[in-house]
């Protein structure tokens, strides 16, 4: 089998897990706002587990009201929990799969508007970056009432049915905070030399073994370094890893950063290197001899098994990857990885729905946090159903429509599916994003979709055609100003130069700094066509959540000009004349590439829906949004006929 390693069982302390597939502790908001478990919390843990996983690991749980650090935030601290946490384990055991908890107190990496009011705390009155506030610095007496919280919340995963336990040592979070000297400041027993810094986690370790006994695993997780200006680096990781073994945690988990990291791999997006701490935990692996679990940018199995092979660690975390696919485990198994609806690690929706107060979601798996409605168990009645347009939403709508039931055709005007994403792929740091065109489009064919391309779609033939139900996902079309020389030779919009239909070069300027704007600008600045210049209108470009910091730093890497405040006038021989903070300025231009939003491509649907009641609308041709939108409401549209 050339699967060998991640289907070979192996134990952390007493417990056996089936495969070396696990999903690390990620953040859903799928709780309610007390923090109890919900049926969304637990179905959406259930298709991990249905799916393959070998070891699951819950987001992180707080030990008292107030230890949390985002909406939503799981908690166990009290008895009456413990019946919904035993309906969820005994939900993963299932399927034959293992539960560790992930236990945790936010530290400084909070605030009040999350926190019930309460001032955060942290080793020392350092305040977060991110966050803002001032910390409350930890007496004595509450650090021993915190080292209480993390045993009792200890005994009730347990009590739970959790088949272990991981201590959150990483990130930033509080725990993270003492054993740095970025954030510890202390001058008692918990500050100072390293022995003093790692007492608390000493205490705890002790406080929570107490509760569970020798048998049962507890394992930590861990930053390799953090990246900031007076972070931890691996020398003395190395000395935290050997200190843990040797107190008696039967596991790590190896991650990487904190909030503020200057590098992105905290979090992995496209600008960060696959299996980023690969090396690193290698270092580790080697160096003690309990089990090891690594992630960071695996998304696939190939990569999982190889990492495996070189011995880096013994288990792979893959977290978003099984966001977009819970079921990679199980097409695995059966050879059938090209059916594996891969990550593209957008963010979009696992990290930018979190910070807009929603539940997790995800860009590529439209079902992931709606796992209580989209059950494909209704007896529906076969319709005949015509999606038109063949972008990400129409094709979600033909992909959920089939399999609710239902025959579908999908008309698309051009020659390829893929609609406004296929330009999306070709800009730097996007390459990834291909493979979500790839499973879409396999999955029209395993489907066998009646998809038709070059078909113009009239009120006529829609109407001889005669569907039970048409679905117009039509998309939008890119803006076009109605300012003086918009229509001279050398005005293009972003979509036919990121495709190669209209290449250009020379003092090429972009009229927008948002997504579509600043990815056309490193796609030229990248290829070395000329000097870009970036006219946005606004105070600063934004490229995207997690994509902006990363962005400016290839613009400065390439020489690319931003100028903000630029609201431009009109457009004149080679020039883009802009009102530059009330002053008139002009803009010396080549080539000049449109990137000014899009607006719905609604004619056709405005038409329908004035004569018929089967008519529906997903995606931009609503109103124009992004990828994330348009595919949950292609996806939505489909199932619901």
């Amino acid at each position: 089998m050339f699967f060998q390693k991640l289907f070979t069982s192996y134990k952390i302390n007493q417990c056996e897990i089936k495969n070396r597939f696990v999903v690390p502790a990620m953040v859903t908001n799928l709780c309610d706002e007390d923090g109890n478990i919900t049926e969304a919390f637990i179905k959406y843990h259930e298709a991990k587990a249905r799916g393959g996983f070998g070891l699951i690991i819950t987001e992180d749980y707080g030990v008292d009201p107030h230890g949390v650090g985002y909406q939503n935030c799981i908690r166990l601290y009290d008895e009456s929990q413990v019946p919904a946490n035993k309906k969820l384990t005994d939900t993963v055991h299932m399927y034959g799969a293992k539960m560790f908890a992930q236990v945790f107190h936010p530290g400084r990496q909070t605030n009040s508007n999350v926190n019930g009011g309460v001032q955060p705390v942290a080793a020392s009155k350092i305040p977060d970056a991110f966050n803002k506030e001032i910390p409350h610095e930890l007496t004595i007496n509450e650090i021993h009432e915190l080292v209480a919280e993390f045993a009792n919340t200890a005994c009730l995963m347990k009590k739970s049915g959790f088949d272990g336990i991981e201590l959150h040592l990483a990130h930033g979070y509080l725990l993270a905070g003492f054993l740095s000297t970025r954030q510890n400041r202390r001058t008692d027993e918990y500050g100072g030399c390293f022995e003093n810094r790692i007492r608390i986690v000493d205490e705890i370790y002790q406080a929570m073994r107490s509760q569970v006994g020798a048998d049962f695993p507890l394992t930590a997780r861990i930053s390799l370094t953090e990246d900031t200006v007076d972070g931890r680096q691996m020398q003395e990781t190395m000395m935290i890893v050997k200190h843990l073994e040797k107190l008696g945690f039967n596991g790590l988990n190896l991650s990487n950063g904190e909030y503020t990291s200057y590098a992105p791999e905290l979090i992995s997006s496209t600008f960060t290197p696959k299996g980023y701490n690969i090396e690193n935990a290698k270092r580790v692996h080697d160096f003690v001899n309990i089990p090891t679990i690594v992630a960071n940018g695996i998304n696939d199995p190939a990569m999982a098994e190889t990492v495996l092979e070189q011995g880096a660690c013994d288990f792979v975390g893959m977290a978003r990857a099984s966001l977009a696919d819970p079921n990679m485990p199980r097409k695995t198994a059966r050879g059938q990885v090209g059916d594996i609806n891969y990550c593209i690690r957008c963010l979009q929706g696992c990290e930018g729905s979190l910070l807009e107060g929603k539940h997790v979601r995800c860009l590529v798996n439209p079902e992931l946090g709606h796992e209580t409605k989209y059950t494909f168990d209704e007896h529906v009645s076969p319709k005949d159903v015509l999606v038109i347009g063949g972008g990400p939403a129409g094709m979600e709508a033909a992909i959920a429509a089939t399999r609710q039931g239902h025959n579908v055709t999908l008309w698309e005007q051009s020659g390829e599916l893929g609609g406004e994403f296929i330009s999306a792929i070709y800009p730097p740091a996007k390459g990834e994003y291909a493979n979500f065109l790839v499973f879409l489009k396999h999955q029209m064919q395993v489907l066998n979709i009646n998809v038709v391309l070059h078909q113009i779609a009239t009120i006529e033939n829609i109407k001889k055609f005669n569907a039970d139900k048409v679905i117009v996902a039509t998309g939008g079309n890119p803006n076009k100003p109605h300012l003086k020389g918009i229509e001279a030779d050398n005005i293009h919009f972003a979509n036919d130069v990121l495709l190669g239909r209209e290449p250009i070069s020379g003092k090429i300027v972009i009229v927008g700094g948002g997504e579509v704007g600043t990815e056309t600008a490193m796609y030229l600045a990248d290829a070395e066509r000329g000097q870009v210049t970036i006219l946005e209108m606004t105070a600063d470009i934004d490229a995207g959540l997690l994509r902006t910091v990363p962005t400016k730093r290839f613009f400065r890497d390439h020489e690319v000009e931003i100028v903000t405040h630029a609201k431009v006038k009109e457009f004149k021989n080679n020039e883009v004349v802009i009102d530059h903070g009330g002053h008139e300025e002009n803009v010396s231009a080549d080539e000049i590439v449109l990137a000014m939003g899009y607006h719905a491509d609604n004619s056709l649907l405005q038409e329908l829906q004035s004569e018929f009641d089967n008519v529906v609308a997903a995606g931009d041709v609503v109103e124009p949004t992004n990828a994330l939108e348009a595919s949950t409401a292609g996806f939505k549209a489909g199932y619901y006929i």
